[in-house]
């Protein structure tokens, strides 16, 4: 029995250039790391581009620690 890794999808923004589109995990391939939306429903990535969380592109990164609990 052959498992098929999932392909995840860990938010959708609006890009100057791309438009519409998903930050995606490097399963992804060549088109990581975002990729439009008919290609992201396209491929199969999950969840399904209208459940990701939406994350504007002008929006500050969130700082945390790499190691969490390490000084």
């Amino acid at each position: 029995m052959r498992v098929t890794p999932v392909r995840k999808g860990l938010f959708r923004t609006n890009l100057p250039g791309l438009g519409e589109c998903a930050r995606v995990d490097m399963s992804a391939g060549d088109a990581a790391p975002f990729l439009e939306r008919d290609m992201y429903v396209l491929l199969g990535f999950q969840p399904s581009f209208e459940t990701l969380p939406e994350e504007r592109p002008d929006a500050r990164p969130t700082s945390r620690p790499l190691w969490p609990g390490v000084n």
